[in-house]
Order: C-alpha cells, then structure tokens, then sequence
C-alpha cells in the first residue's frame, strides 16, 4: 500500500511543494524534469520572450503532444477493435 508523501520540486524557476503518494513520486519528479527541460529549451529558442509566456507556451505544446497521443491511442484501440471483429470473422467460416 502506498504512503501520502509531500515532494518539493523546483519547476521553472519556483520550489512547488506537492502531495503525492510513494508509488507515484517518481513520475512525479520525471514529469518536473521533462517540464524543466522543456522550458529550457524554449528559453534557448527565445531568449528574449517574458517568463510568462514562456510558461503558456510550453504548456501548449505539452497538450498538443497529449492531444496527439490521445489520437493514436485512439487510433490503435480502433485497430485492434478491427482486427478483432476479422479474427471472429475468420474462427466463424472455418
């Protein structure tokens, strides 16, 4: 069984303490360093653009890479539906 655990993580540029649970602490602190990391990418590109926006736009291309995730999940659920219904098809006529 896991434990509530509070985790302290700085995250562009600010400490954020956030309640989490000792089996998820790790993709917790992973996600911090994606985030991180991703933030310091677009702050190469940009060096100039306000903190802020940076922010939002980091955060916009997280959701467009979950968004295009989600279609693909969806996409290959829907395979697999299909492949499926083909190997009932199959069973049924031999």
């Amino acid at each position: 069984m896991s434990e509530h655990v509070t985790v302290e993580l700085r995250l562009i540029e600010q400490t954020f303490r956030l309640g989490t649970t000792t089996d998820k602490r790790h993709e917790l602190e992973r996600a911090g360093q994606l985030l991180n990391d991703k933030f310091q990418e677009f702050r190469r590109k940009a060096p100039n653009v306000e903190h802020n926006k940076l922010v939002i736009m980091v955060a916009l291309e997280l959701m467009q890479e979950v968004l295009s995730m989600n279609k693909t999940l969806q996409e290959y659920a829907q395979c697999e539906r299909l492949l499926e219904t083909m190997l009932e098809d199959v069973e049924k006529a031999g």
